[in-house]
């Protein structure tokens, strides 16, 4: 029996670009990519509410300029020339940016990273190592903060909100990939050896002598066909990393069918079917998957508070809560789960020679590492975006309360917490 063969190299994922919300995508890499921002020449990283509420409360720049007047007055004292300089020449782009660029500006929210290259020994262009917005499917708290590293839990709270999601619309002869993410949806082109071995015999109709055999026929074929789409569906998921799995078909029964086809880690992500055509527009595809998503995050966020909230009750429970003690189980890699509550920074320290944090609990860095023993820390702005993406970096998962009667269970417990691996 020839399988379906895909090679994973060749998967590709084109993203579409002509969706009305226009939100971007956001993978695990970026995040990780933005934690390890650091320059001397400071980074502006901003987060801006898009919502119509927001907008006609208050504008864009006027809110943008409230947070930069906020820093101005909270650090230009401590500034020398060179930095005000660099620091009114990146506000006055990301100005000329948010004013000049409406077509830009799409979805509930944005987030966007200014990082110079160097300091400005004279007014003048600045040159970028980064600058780069993200359009949000979320709208996130106004936010403008200017030091040597960007600021992401915010992002890591809309990356948690909407994962990676496959997305399989199949019928009796073809099956067509999605990924659905941060509120969009993509189809992946997907490169495979053998592509007939997908697609079934059309049905004829068979009367008389043999329409017997002939049924049995079809039946033996279409499960030929499903155990394939099973094997080709677990490939493409291992190589595009999905957390969860829907299977759509334009008879949703049918989608019900391929699920008893599925090897038992695909099963295990498994969140629902629905009924679409192969020719469903991927708007259509969005709008059909996000309810699922959203009730299989909250079902989760639900079962991770549940286990913390339990374990914290054992007397050896591998759990830890508050944030001092979760920063160090971080540190020694013993976070498997991090918890905590959408919207909360906390301000803290890094070891300018080890990379460890340490959070900002007496407004003063720590005399030494117990690490390393260095004496030199770099103020960041935001530790939990950071403890966040390295969870992620060493293969652990980021649990982000939004549910507010979850919240006020996360907030009598520390408020931030996780479950760990030993």
């Amino acid at each position: 029996m020839n399988i379906v063969e895909i090679d994973p190299d060749l998967l590709t994922l084109d993203l579409i670009g002509d969706d009305e919300r226009g939100y971007d995508f956001l993978d695990k890499e970026t995040i990780i990519n933005l934690k390890e921002i650091y320059s001397t020449a400071g980074v502006l990283s901003v987060y801006l509410d898009l919502t119509p509420e927001a907008v006609q409360s208050n504008s864009v720049m006027t809110r943008f300029k409230n947070g930069v007047k906020a820093i101005r007055e909270q650090q230009e004292n401590d500034w020398n020339r060179e930095e005000k300089q660099t620091f009114d020449e990146v506000v006055d782009d990301v100005s000329d940016w948010l004013q000049n660029q409406p077509t830009a500006i799409k979805g509930k929210g944005i987030a966007l990273f200014a990082v110079p290259s160097r300091l400005l020994v004279k007014k003048g262009k600045v040159d970028y190592d980064l600058f780069v917005a993200f359009h949000l499917p979320e709208a996130p708290a106004d936010l403008v903060n200017w030091g040597q590293t960007a600021v992401i839990s915010p992002l890591v709270v809309q990356k948690d909100e909407y994962p990676e999601t496959g997305v399989v619309v199949f019928d009796k002869e073809k099956i067509h990939f999605y990924l659905y993410s941060m509120g969009e949806v993509a189809e992946y082109s997907v490169a495979m050896k053998n592509p007939e071995s997908v697609a079934l015999t059309k049905s004829h109709t068979w009367h008389g002598w043999g329409e017997h055999n002939h049924k049995n026929w079809q039946r033996e074929h279409y499960k030929r066909f499903l155990r394939q789409a099973g094997i080709a569906i677990n490939k493409v998921a291992e190589k595009a990393g999905w957390k969860w799995l829907v299977l759509a078909s334009p008879d949703e029964q049918e989608a019900k069918h391929l699920v008893d086809y599925l090897p038992a880690s695909l099963k295990s992500k498994f969140i629902g079917c629905q009924t679409l055509s192969l020719s469903a527009s991927l708007n259509e595809v969005r709008d059909q998957v996000a309810a699922l998503v959203r009730e299989a995050e909250l079902r989760e966020e639900k079962e991770n508070l549940d286990e913390w909230t339990n374990e914290l009750e054992k007397p050896n429970g591998l759990v830890v809560a508050g944030v001092a003690d979760t920063v160090l189980a971080d540190q020694e890699y013993r976070l498997k789960t991090l918890i905590y509550p959408a919207g909360f920074i906390q301000k803290g320290w890094q070891c300018q020679q080890c990379q460890a944090l340490f959070a900002d609990l007496q407004d003063q860095a720590p005399e030494k590492c117990p690490y390393c023993e260095s004496e030199q820390f770099i103020k960041k702005s935001d530790i939990i975006g950071d403890m966040a993406a390295h969870v992620l970096q060493t293969g652990g998962d980021v649990e982000v309360i939004r549910d507010q009667g979850h919240r006020r269970i996360a907030e009598a417990n520390g408020i931030v917490g996780g479950l760990l691996r030993y």
